[in-house]
This record gives structure tokens, C-alpha cells and sequence, in this order.
């Protein structure tokens, strides 16, 4: 679960908690959250690959394509942009909004050599 599906999780309890006038609960989740957004603060993210062209993550091989403009766009297998799945349902986004969709274990990306020339 990635910090923004953690961020939802805890929000959507946060809500309950204060409908049910739940104030231990309340404070419990609340600290929850700002322990989130520290540990978000402190993490360095993953070192963004320096040459464009075709990877794949490291946990479930899902096919990511860096352009020449530094963006990446998720693919299918026939090199068709995939459905958007970053942040803000965008096809194209730049390495801090790929780093905060995928999950840690998909890093480091790992380069897939097409036999292109542009490769």
C-alpha cells in the first residue's frame, strides 16, 4: 500500500472516529497521520534512471516508458500508452509523481534493452 492508500485509509477511520465522538480513537489516528507525512518527508526518493527509453519495475514487471521530455508514461505490451495511472488519473508524469504511486518494492526500475537503435 503506497502512502497515499495509507493516507486514504487513515482518513476514511479519522471520519468515523470523529462521527462516533470517538476522541481517543480521534488523537490515535491523528497522530497516525502526521508520523506518515514525517516518514513521507524523510524518505529520499529513488534515484530517477538518467537515460530515456523502455523499464520495468522491480516487483511486478509493469512496462514503464521515460520520453525524451523526462516524462514517464505506463505501456502495454504494444507500446501503446497503458490507462492513466498516476496521480491525478494523468498518462504522463514526472519522477516524484511516479515514485509516489508505485509501491517501494517496484524500484530500482530496471532498464529493458528492445534491440532499437534508440535503446
Amino acid at each position: 500500500m503506497n502512502i497515499f492508500q495509507q493516507r486514504e485509509q487513515i482518513l476514511a477511520n479519522l471520519i468515523e472516529a470523529c462521527k462516533d465522538h470517538d476522541e481517543e480513537k480521534t488523537n490515535h489516528l491523528l497522530n497516525q497521520l502526521t508520523e506518515l507525512d514525517k516518514s513521507a518527508e524523510q524518505k529520499p526518493l529513488p534515484e530517477e534512471p538518467k537515460e530515456r527509453g523502455f523499464y520495468v519495475t522491480a516487483n511486478d514487471g509493469r512496462l514503464l516508458l521515460k520520453d525524451i521530455d523526462d516524462d514517464w508514461s505506463a505501456r502495454t505490451w504494444d507500446d501503446c500508452s497503458a490507462n492513466h495511472m498516476w496521480n491525478g488519473n494523468r498518462q504522463y508524469a514526472k519522477w516524484p509523481t511516479v515514485c509516489e504511486t508505485l509501491p517501494p518494492e517496484a524500484f530500482p526500475l530496471k532498464r529493458v534493452n528492445t534491440g532499437s537503435d534508440d535503446d
